[in-house]
Parts: C-alpha cells; sequence; structure tokens
C-alpha cells in the first residue's frame, strides 16, 4: 500500500516555498536541534523522523484553511485538538505505520471529532472516527446495553483503518478514499463512474462532491502542514512519549474505579480509556471484552485481577411484593442482565417476596429502595444445611431464598468453589 497521500498532486518547489514562508510570518520559533525545515523535507523535528509524505497541490481552499489554523482562534483550537490526541496519539501512528498507511491520516480524527471519543454529531455519528450506526456491520465494533464501541478508540481505530484501506483498493488513490470516508464509497464511485474523472482536484473544481467533501481534504491537509511543522506555525511540541496500550481480556466485571484504586493510578486514565462504557463497570465476562491500560502497568493490574480482591460493589437488596426485575434495574439504573450475571437463574416471574438479590452499584449516588438491606442488617445465618449429591451452590442459594454470592461469602467460599456431599454449610434460616 502506498505511503503518498498526497501522490497525484502537482507542485512546484515556489507553491511550497510560498507557503512555508506564509506561515513562518506568523512564527519564527527556531525548531529543537537547529535543524532547517526545507519545502520538500519537512521534518518532525521531536521525533527525529521526516514525516510528510510529499508536499500538496497549492489549491487556494487549502492555502484558506492554513490562514484561519494558523492564527486566533483557529491555532486555539489545533492546540485544543493535539492536547486530547496525546493518550492516543502513538497508538494510531504506530496502526499506521504497521498497516503501511498514510501518516497524515493521523489528523483525520481532528477533522472527524477534534480527537473528543465521545463526540456526537447531529447525525448521530459517534467517537474518534465518528462511526454511524448503520456503518458498523462489518467491523469489530458492538453496540448494547452495556457499551458503544464507536466510543472505544482501539477498536474504532481497527475499524477505520480497516474501512480506509478498502475505500483506497477500489479507488487507488487515497485522496478518493479519504473522500469516500466522508461522503461514503458508492457515491465517490458513481461520482468517478459517470464523469470519467479519478482526480480528487478535478471532481472537487467542478463542483461534483458534495460541499462537505469537497473541502475535507483542503481541511485535512492544511492542518497536517501546520502540525507536522509544529514550531513554524507556533504550535507546542509534544515531547512526551508513550509506553503504548495493552488489552487484557476479562473473566469478571471490574469497576474500573475500584481497580484504580487498588493499582494506585489515576482513576481518570482508566475512565477517559474506556469511553464506550455506558457505566464505571465493564460488561459481563461472557461478553469477551477486553480491558485497555497503559502497557507500564500490565503487570500490576494483571497480578489484581489474578487475586480475589472484590473490583465491584454490591448492594443486598430483599424482595418486596410486587417487585420485578425490570423495576429494580431502572431504579438502580443497570441493565437486567447484570441482575441476573449476578444472580444467576433469577427470573421476575420467580421472584419470591423475602428472596435476597445482589445488586451491583454503578452509581453509589442513587438513592435505595425500600427492601435495601444496609451491610449491618445482617440476615439470620444460624441455618445448617449438609451438601447433598448435586448441589451447587446456585441451587443451595434458591433453596435459601439467597444469592450464590452471599453463601459462599457467609462460608469463606471463593464463588468458584467446588462444593462435595456431606460439606456442611451456614445458610440464612427460611423465611427471614
Amino acid at each position: 500500500m502506498g505511503r503518498n497521500i498526497f501522490r497525484k498532486s502537482s507542485l512546484t518547489l515556489l507553491c511550497l516555498i510560498s507557503i512555508t514562508s506564509w506561515v513562518s510570518s506568523y512564527s519564527h520559533t527556531t525548531p529543537p536541534m537547529g535543524n532547517p525545515v526545507t519545502p520538500l523535507e519537512i521534518r518532525d523535528n521531536h521525533r527525529h523522523r521526516i514525516t510528510w509524505s510529499q508536499p500538496v497541490m497549492n489549491h487556494p481552499s487549502i492555502q484558506e484553511y492554513i490562514k484561519y489554523f494558523s492564527k486566533d482562534e483557529g491555532r486555539e483550537y489545533l492546540i485544543r485538538c493535539l492536547e486530547r490526541a496525546e493518550p492516543y496519539w502513538d497508538f494510531i501512528s504506530r496502526e499506521l505505520e504497521k498497516k503501511g498507511m498514510p501518516r497524515e491520516i493521523i489528523y483525520l480524527p481532528l477533522i472527524e471529532s477534534a480527537f473528543r471519543t465521545a463526540a456526537v454529531s447531529r447525525s448521530g455519528a459517534t467517537g474518534l472516527w465518528q462511526f454511524m450506526m448503520n456503518s458498523i456491520g462489518p467491523y469489530d465494533i458492538t453496540v448494547d446495553a452495556w457499551r458503544d464501541d464507536r466510543r472505544d478508540f482501539w477498536r474504532s481505530t481497527d475499524a477505520a483503518l480497516e474501512k480506509l484501506a478498502y475505500n483506497y483498493e477500489r479507488t487507488g488513490d487515497w485522496l478518493l478514499a479519504l473522500g469516500a470516508y466522508n461522503c461514503g464509497l458508492n457515491r465517490m464511485t458513481r461520482t468517478m463512474d459517470s464523469s470519467g474523472i479519478s482526480d480528487y482536484w478535478q471532481l472537487k473544481d467542478r463542483g461534483l462532491l458534495p460541499r462537505e467533501t469537497g473541502n475535507y481534504i483542503p481541511k485535512l491537509a492544511a492542518v497536517a502542514f501546520l502540525c507536522e511543522a509544529r514550531s513554524i506555525a507556533g504550535l507546542p511540541l509534544d515531547w512526551k512519549r508513550h509506553s503504548g496500550w495493552t488489552r487484557i481480556p476479562l473473566e469478571r466485571s471490574v469497576d474500573l474505579r475500584k481497580l484504580a484504586a487498588e493499582a494506585d493510578i489515576s482513576a481518570a486514565l482508566l475512565m477517559d480509556a474506556h469511553r464506550e462504557l455506558n457505566y464505571g463497570v465493564t460488561p459481563p465476562p461472557s461478553s469477551g471484552y477486553y480491558l485497555k491500560i497503559p502497557s507500564e502497568y500490565q503487570e500490576k493490574i494483571s497480578n489484581i485481577l489474578n487475586t480475589e480482591t472484590q473490583l465491584i460493589s454490591f448492594k443486598r437488596y430483599r424482595i418486596q411484593s410486587g417487585d420485578t426485575l425490570s423495576e429494580i434495574a431502572q431504579w438502580y439504573r443497570i441493565p437486567i442482565a447484570y441482575i441476573k450475571e449476578y444472580n444467576p437463574g433469577v427470573e421476575s416471574r420467580y421472584l419470591r417476596i423475602g428472596q435476597i438479590l445482589l445488586v451491583p452499584v454503578i452509581d453509589e449516588s442513587i438513592p435505595d429502595k425500600p427492601g435495601y438491606l444496609a451491610d449491618h442488617v445482617m440476615t439470620d445465618w444460624t441455618g445448617l444445611y449438609i451438601v447433598q449429591p448435586g448441589d451447587s451452590l446456585w441451587k443451595i442459594a434458591r433453596q435459601h431464598q439467597t444469592s450464590p454470592e452471599e453463601i459462599a461469602a457467609g462460608n469463606g467460599l471463593p464463588l468458584e468453589s467446588t462444593i462435595i456431599p456431606g460439606m456442611q454449610l451456614s445458610v440464612p434460616l427460611t423465611g427471614e
């Protein structure tokens, strides 16, 4: 796959020199290391590598965007976007490099979402890369009661790059592939076929592209030009380098705030990295969810996850007359699936007055529903039960109107414990 995002653009050296000179008039900051910035070799000096594929054509629309983003509110906007991009910058950059895709694509989320993972457009496009619901089908993106992976920086980046690569395969040109990302591949190919034109600039200048698509590449080109020569454009240099992100498959649900406290790391860091979650709690283990963490914390967090450390909060709730699972879930603002996950086998039609459920807590500010059992209000656990052949914690819990977690906790057992016939278990007295 080619690296030259602007390979079809024709530009004389004089054109680029004029643009560079114009930008320089706004800032005369000397680049680090004293390396000169030449028109055909614009260097990202703080990373010591050439990053600009090839100069773009000197199109008037590009110069207009350069003027806007080079001063006042335009430059302040770029600075804010680059600050938001910091946690994801190296991740996206490495993915582009691995796939052999043009580096300038790293600025596409700036155009699409201003690097806001939770951005939602008026049309419903969501996340860094602004996926619509009707466009997620081919990709590893899940949207359900638990999460919206369009806000997942890892999964959405994978999907966006896969989509762009396919657009390039179909159009044979990166400008057309990027334009198709904006207006849709079918619309772009139909326009190309009907006009017989396969050059983005000709399509733009003849008014054959939607207005937004016609401004899409000039805006991207201007932003990339200025950001790749930050010292010239008066943009702050970022000298930080992240160690990268890693993913850990989860075998249980985790409250990110509790995990952060246990690992002594920033809760904001974990919450920001998991913007796809509708709650601060990861989905049930059956969902195949992956935790995303900075690589330097991998060993520390893996060790915590491999212990019996409690990483989610619960409240005990005693079923009242007329209760349903949907009503309880609505009160505590959680999916019904979450109650079922921690109370196996429970169904609304089988609820019994006095039965005790474990309710996962995602928001401590929610007032308690009548029926809530405070931690100091304990069920009478003076009952004794002899384990019978075929018994399980779930079966015993149902017989005693409680939950497997309560039985396990009341007997000092891990939830995954194997019980054998003849074991004596403490149980709540039936009817309490």
